[in-house]
């Protein structure tokens, strides 16, 4: 990609290389659907203008707005390039974050059979014969995002958040800041650097408790050997539960909802993925976006599921191919940009007989 950026495109189109000419097609391509993504975006608010701030603008819609002159405005504060710059950083920015994400969603969920399966069919349920071409934002995010898919996909950033450590820091020209923690304030100086460990907070008992007393005795059993080895915390595949963010009572039973009153809605500050307030992440729902449409589209129309060795009997054989899923989600994971899984786990993909 960064021969994009150093080489004129007119001798990457004329390079006897075809890694050049896919580059160069490809970023023209990004190009003009950045451009369409704008003018469509810019019709809808002309169509619906928004008078002052509103929290269901998203980063497009402010990116938007900041190009387009108003009678308040009569110079936008982007030009067009400017614009298109920004949300060309936006979607890549992201990119590897959201990579990282989707791989702990296929090995969970490999490791999970019975989950995909209620994340399958609510899948069937929402989007039909539909092809992903037909979907759209307006009509299949939110109810994607209110079913077992919604579920799966937070409790993954739950669990498996892209960035463990956020940091923060009260200004050196500003007044003090207090926080307080179990009712007791905490004031802090101007120049003050404040580490807020996101992975703790994902698991804090009083915001996450444990529900495997919940579970059904067969379920709290199966997990025995992955929840009594020290080597799987602190990201213990055995901890994935996303019917939590469902109403589906205590029974450990995994049910199809789509019911967005019934979905879990976290305290304030206790769930952080992409930080909160004023300085929280302005690419959320983009991110988001993109992660619920890959999960929809490969799951839609595959399974994932763990390969095992052909030596051992198929009930051990999973088990063991299971563990060692399980140990590259943990013990495996390491941070460098962002949380990752550095451990090859071989799975496979089998098209779905819908």
């Amino acid at each position: 990609m960064g021969v994009i950026f150093v080489v004129p495109h007119w001798m990457l189109r004329m390079s006897p290389f075809g890694s050049h000419r896919h580059a160069v097609a490809c970023y023209s391509e990004l190009g003009s659907y950045m451009h369409q993504l704008k003018r469509a975006r810019q019709i809808t608010i002309s169509k619906t203008p928004v008078h002052g701030t509103s929290s269901d603008e998203d980063l497009l819609d402010l990116l938007i707005q900041a190009g387009i002159s108003s009678k308040d405005q009569p110079t936008p504060l982007l030009t067009n390039r400017q614009v298109i710059g920004q949300i060309f950083l936006f979607m890549f920015a992201g990119h590897e974050a959201n990579a990282n994400l989707l791989v702990s969603i296929i090995l969970i969920l490999a490791c999970h059979p019975e989950i995909q399966n209620a994340m399958q069919r609510d899948l069937d349920h929402l989007l039909g014969d539909t092809v992903p071409g037909a979907w759209s934002y307006d009509k299949n995010y939110s109810e994607l995002m209110h079913s077992t898919v919604g579920a799966v996909i937070n409790e993954a950033l739950r669990l498996f958040t892209v960035i463990p450590v956020l940091p923060k820091c009260v200004p050196p020209d500003g007044p003090w800041l207090s926080i307080t923690v179990k009712g007791q304030p905490h004031p802090l100086p101007p120049g003050t650097i404040a580490l807020s460990n996101t992975s703790a907070t994902h698991r804090h008992p009083e915001y996450w408790p444990d529900r495997i007393a919940g579970m059904a005795q067969h379920q709290r059993s199966s997990w025995s050997d992955i929840r009594n080895d020290a080597r799987q915390r602190p990201y213990a595949a055995a901890d994935f539960d996303p019917l939590r963010w469902l109403d589906a009572g205590s029974t450990g039973e995994t049910t199809t909802q789509s019911a967005s009153a019934n979905f879990l809605k976290p305290r304030a500050g206790s769930f952080i993925p992409f930080s909160e307030g004023s300085r929280g992440c302005l690419g959320r729902r983009f991110g988001l976006v993109q992660v619920c449409a890959s999960v929809a589209t490969l799951f839609k129309t595959h399974s994932v599921e763990l390969v095992t060795d052909p030596g051992n009997g198929d009930e051990d054989a999973w088990l063991k191919a299971r563990r060692c899923a399980a140990l590259a989600l943990s013990e495996g994971t390491q941070f460098d940009t962002s949380l990752r899984s550095v451990r090859d786990v071989p799975i496979r993909f089998i098209e779905r007989k819908i």
